[in-house]
């Protein structure tokens, strides 16, 4: 069912905090710095109404995160876990919970809170979303400005971080079209709360090794354009991560490197995950690329999205060009 409003949005949510006793946070997988860090976020906000939750990955939380000690407040999933209230951030739909998704069935009550395109809901679910917000982060923010404010000052200074890592993340340091007068607003708030900005940008969005920086650039020496230079790929592969001993972590947030260049209507990282299989993560300001992502039971913003699709990359790519062209 769709809440329409904050307001029932927060009615529903206090209820459901008061009547269930286990309270469980998860996200989609592969947790981006919107879906962690908001969690990270109502995890904090419910530690200080003294409500214990449990944050719930796949598998550990990736080290960029450790400025906000993200391995110490979330667990990895296993068959064992169970919750009576599942809150799940950042998606709505089952499919795009990955690993987690058994935690569904377990749960008596439901609630989805997200910004992305609605697609399709969860059946038992109370899903409220809001494609207007940069953030899960800013809508969690939304949801408790007023008490946050009361909060010990540790407290204000953590949510404060955490949730302008969420800005950081989903508006890719303010140059998305979702940058709006609100982003600024409540990061001027967050200020007030202890936040230093520099800080948490160096620490989230710079702050690489020279072993990531040598990766970042063998990433952007594959790149190849098509259409007249409108479309640009890009691709990594494992063997590349290993030869560099870097993990899966060292391919967060690629696109930014490429965001901008000159004639570039759309772009796609191709990033091998496995053998045989890419997760691919399409960027445009021109056409519709959520639409190609859920094509292949991805999903995401109409301007940034994200699938998993098997296959060589060859063959990828030629499937992926004749998807992009029939849009342009």
């Amino acid at each position: 069912m769709r809440v329409n409003s904050l307001e029932s949005l927060k009615k529903i949510l206090l209820e459901s905090l008061e009547k269930y006793s286990s309270v469980g946070i998860v996200t989609h997988y592969s947790p981006d710095g919107d879906g962690f860090c908001a969690a990270l976020v109502l995890q904090e906000i419910l530690s200080q109404k003294n409500i214990k939750s449990e944050i719930i990955l796949e598998k550990t939380a990736p080290a960029v995160y450790d400025f906000l000690n993200g391995r110490e407040r979330s667990i990895v999933f296993s068959d064992k876990l169970a919750y009576d209230l599942l809150l799940i951030l950042d998606c709505h739909e089952e499919e795009r919970i990955g690993k987690c998704a058994p935690l569904i069935s377990k749960a008596e009550k439901i609630i989805a809170i997200d910004h992305h395109p609605e697609n399709e809901l969860i059946s038992n679910s109370e899903t409220y979303i809001d494609t207007d917000k940069v953030s899960v982060g800013v809508i969690i923010y939304n949801l408790f400005s007023n008490e946050i404010s009361s909060f010990p000052k540790l407290a204000q200074k953590y949510i404060a971080e955490a949730v302008y890592t969420t800005i950081l993340n989903d508006s890719d340091n303010f140059i998305n079209a979702n940058t709006d007068a609100e982003t600024f607003q409540i990061s001027a708030e967050l200020m007030k709360l202890g936040l230093v900005p520099g800080n948490i940008a160096e620490k989230f969005l710079m702050n690489k090794s020279p072993a990531e920086m040598r990766f970042i650039g063998e990433v952007l020496a594959t790149i190849k354009t098509f259409e007249d230079k409108k479309i640009l790929f890009m691709h990594s592969t494992l063997e590349m991560l290993s030869r560099n001993g870097l993990t899966r972590e060292a391919t967060d947030k690629m696109t930014r490197w490429v965001k901008g260049t000159r004639d570039v209507k759309i772009l796609i990282y191709f990033q091998e995950t496995e053998s045989g299989k890419f997760r691919l993560h399409l960027r445009s300001n021109y056409i519709d690329v959520n639409k190609i992502a859920m094509k292949y039971d991805g999903g995401g913003h109409i301007r940034a999205s994200g699938c998993e699709i098997s296959g060589t990359y060859s063959e990828l790519e030629e499937k992926l060009l004749k998807d992009i062209k029939e849009q342009l």
